[in-house]
């Protein structure tokens, strides 16, 4: 069997083939609070006012944090309110953002099932875990009965090869598959990464492959557990939900084959996330802002390497910079890398969603043009409508920052970087 059909029988309490539909039982539900309290409440009062488990329910404050104006002010509070008298012992509240917040406590495990309010839930799907994204009101049945219904999806298996350039993030590989295979090339499928490139990659940066699965149409993406996923739930004392095995190779229905020692530094045009092309074909873009930040970009990884590219020089546009929780902005406090950055020129905002989210922290005006390591660059995902946004790696957003202008990152790498 594929992860995904590992992972679904152990639920289901059964075989599973794709095509099939089974109850399954859920190992963890979750949910901010733009999708939770605010929309859950009503429909959960409707079927009882009652929480199966409320050990395996996680809720964080990370899309109004910080309040922004009175009416972010009155959902954080519901949101409080509601976690205390539901006894939700895993709140995290201003901790950062949610996907982040669940790999990094290593609360989400290898054959988890995992169920939660947000399309990008599948990026936990890093650590071996079957996500599922729903809307508020399904969520709101799974909290009452621990329990949902799903139809086991075919998977799509994609694989990583080659030797990775150093100059050639996780994001660089996604925006590939993208442009090369189009958006919702897996649509209603799993997506499983594997291959050795995968060892090139730090947990960190995976994340990125799973976060862009939805991106990809797939209802959950997976990273094929390797030695270094065990070893990291080991050091958070971590205990994976089961026993996985190597996935069967014929079980896949699609496999796409990718040599990351090909790629070059990508970009993102809008509107859309599979408009891309080599940075270094969009030189004569000019740039009003830059954004480094979200779950797909905030990460630890993410700082560290603009700050790096940006150590020694100063951007020649705003570039905001939004940590994704708070763990990583003190360890970027600690290790001197949000100092790097804020002498670079930088603005550090508060850790959460921020402004990939629409809602604060760097929002675009009419007709601004940012480059940014947010998810998504579909018109007012970011503020304005009129706004275009620019997908690209935290190095090419660094610097794009310092040019003043889409560049691509090896321009300034070195010159063994530019060959």
């Amino acid at each position: 069997m594929t992860l995904t059909e590992q992972i679904l029988a152990r639920a289901a309490g059964r075989t599973v083939t794709p095509g099939d539909e089974v109850w399954a039982r859920v190992d963890l539900a979750v949910m901010h609070d733009s999708s939770g309290p605010r929309r859950i409440a009503p429909v959960l009062a409707e079927v009882g006012n009652r929480i199966w488990d409320p050990s395996r329910v996680v809720v964080a404050t990370d899309h109004f944090t910080p309040a922004a104006n009175v009416r972010h002010a009155a959902i954080l509070r519901q949101t409080r309110q509601w976690a205390k008298e539901f006894g939700i012992g895993r709140f995290f509240d201003e901790a950062g953002i949610l996907h982040n917040l669940l790999l990094e406590k290593g609360i989400v495990t290898p054959g988890m099932l995992v169920v939660g309010a947000d399309s990008h839930i599948c990026t936990v799907g890093v650590h071996g875990a079957f996500t599922v994204g729903v809307g508020s009101t399904e969520l709101a049945m799974v909290l009452a009965t621990g329990e949902i219904w799903l139809e086991v999806p075919r998977t799509v298996l994609i694989r990583l090869e080659g030797e990775r350039p150093a100059w050639i993030t996780a994001r660089d590989i996604t925006m590939t598959i993208l442009g090369r295979l189009k958006a919702d090339f897996a649509l209603d499928r799993a997506v499983e990464f594997d291959g050795t490139a995968l060892s090139s990659l730090s947990m960190d940066e995976r994340t990125v492959l799973t976060n862009q699965g939805v991106e990809m149409g797939a209802v959950a993406a997976m990273v094929v557990p390797d030695a270094r996923t065990y070893e990291y739930m080991s050091r958070l004392q971590a205990r994976p939900a089961m026993d996985l095995n190597r996935p069967d190779p014929s079980g896949y229905e699609q496999v796409h084959t990718f040599d990351v020692g090909e790629m070059v530094p990508m970009v993102a045009c809008p509107p859309r996330v599979d408009q891309t092309r080599p940075a270094a074909e969009l030189g004569d873009v000019a740039l009003d802002r830059a954004y480094l930040g979200s779950c797909a970009g905030g990460k630890l990884a993410d700082l560290q390497a603009a700050a790096a590219l940006l150590k020694g020089r100063r951007v020649s546009i705003p570039l905001t910079v939004v940590p994704a929780t708070r763990q990583v902005y003190e360890e970027a406090l600690r290790t001197g890398v949000l100092e790097t950055l804020l002498a670079a020129g930088a603005t550090i905002h508060a850790p959460g969603c921020g402004a990939c989210a629409g809602l604060h922290s760097g929002l675009l005006g009419p007709q601004e043009r940012c480059i940014t390591t947010a998810t998504r660059n579909f018109p007012g995902r970011m503020g304005d409508p009129t706004a275009e946004i620019y997908l690209a790696s935290p190095l090419t957003v660094a610097a794009s920052a310092v040019a003043g202008r889409i560049a691509d990152p090896r321009e300034y790498l070195g010159k063994e970087a530019a060959a």
